[in-house]
């Protein structure tokens, strides 16, 4: 009998010993919005938060990051077609659009999670119930939430751990909250220079071409763009 209540209690633990590690999506849409904890909230520039509409297909090696427009930060269209070696950027200032293109001399980064992912259990984000993964770098976390019902990421956030006793004390520093998840291929129309150019982020819907944009000096190129941490980017 005293067998049995053990095996009852040690079941849960086992359970979350066990937990298959959660496995990165690689063809979706998502609007993604982004928390810089450590800027003043109040402050205009540079922006506390920032919202974006991911296109992602790593299976076809092409992305797209549309940036929605903020005081100071005008709205911009990244397009990464690693599957054909170049990328463009649209921004449109006062009703004006200018494009700048450029290659892409390296491989699409894959969309990974760690290997050392640490499964803490289940809570809700949002009002969701999500698994909750960890990647301790000792005195900076990143806690991972994943809905439990479909596997799509939810929140991602880093955090700078400033104490473990009495109790954990941490301090976040930049959060990714992934909304109205979209596991279907996009299609390859969005990541063409006539949809980028008309997006809805810009007030004019006018398109323009690949022979319009300016070169990037020495095709040098654009930043990646962390969308989910250093697990999602491009």
């Amino acid at each position: 009998m005293r067998a049995s209540v053990w095996l009852l209690l040690l079941a849960p633990l086992e359970a979350k010993k066990h937990k298959p590690l959660p496995q990165p999506q690689r063809r979706f849409t998502a609007r993604v919005e982004t928390i810089a904890h450590q800027l003043n909230a109040s402050s205009e520039y540079p922006p506390y938060k920032r919202y974006l509409t991911v296109h992602y297909d790593f299976e076809q090696r092409r992305a797209r990051f549309d940036y929605d427009p903020l005081p100071h930060m005008p709205p911009k269209s990244f397009v990464r077609r690693y599957d054909l070696g170049f990328e463009w950027m649209v921004m449109e200032i006062q009703s004006q659009k200018e494009c700048q293109k450029s290659k892409l001399r390296e491989a699409m980064p894959m969309p990974r999670y760690p290997d050392h992912f640490v499964y803490l259990g289940q809570t809700h984000v949002r009002g969701q119930l999500c698994d909750h993964w960890r990647e301790n770098h000792g005195e900076e976390t990143v806690e991972y939430f994943e809905s439990t019902a479909t596997g799509y990421p939810v929140r991602m956030t880093t955090e700078a751990v400033e104490s473990l006793l009495p109790k954990r004390v941490t301090t976040p520093l930049m959060t990714y909250d992934f909304f109205l998840f979209n596991a279907e291929p996009p299609d390859e129309e969005v990541f063409k220079m006539k949809s980028s150019s008309s997006s809805p982020i810009f007030a004019t819907d006018a398109s323009v071409s690949i022979g319009d944009c300016e070169r990037v000096v020495q095709d040098m190129g654009f930043p990646y763009i962390h969308f989910g941490h250093t697990y999602y980017y491009a």
